[in-house]
């Protein structure tokens, strides 16, 4: 059987017993506390899902494949550069917190 110690007389006392034998004090309950790193990754989770999708319809509209015709010119430069690289942050953060959840 397992013990530990008094915090104040510091001699060996039994894992349930909730007061000291010998110095009759009350001994603190130890309280365990959840780590919330799945919670965590949840939130990472969707949050890298909606930048995924919100680069791909960024793409889809940039690109021209769109039936409606956009008020606005955009840059070349949005589909070449900001769209595959909003796109891999948004899987990178769905990759960690995908790694939150498995750990917590």
């Amino acid at each position: 059987m397992s013990s530990r110690k008094c915090p104040y007389c510091g001699k060996p006392v039994g894992p349930t017993l909730t007061s000291c034998p010998y110095c009759r004090e009350a001994i603190p309950q130890a309280q365990v506390l959840k780590n919330n790193y799945g919670d965590q990754g949840r939130k990472y989770m969707r949050r890298g899902l909606l930048y995924t999708l919100l680069a791909g319809i960024v793409y889809y509209f940039a690109g021209g494949y769109s039936p409606l015709n956009l008020p606005v010119t955009i840059p070349a430069e949005v589909n070449q550069y900001f769209t595959p690289l909003f796109f891999a942050l948004g899987l990178g953060l769905t990759l960690y917190g995908l790694f939150l959840y498995m750990r917590g």
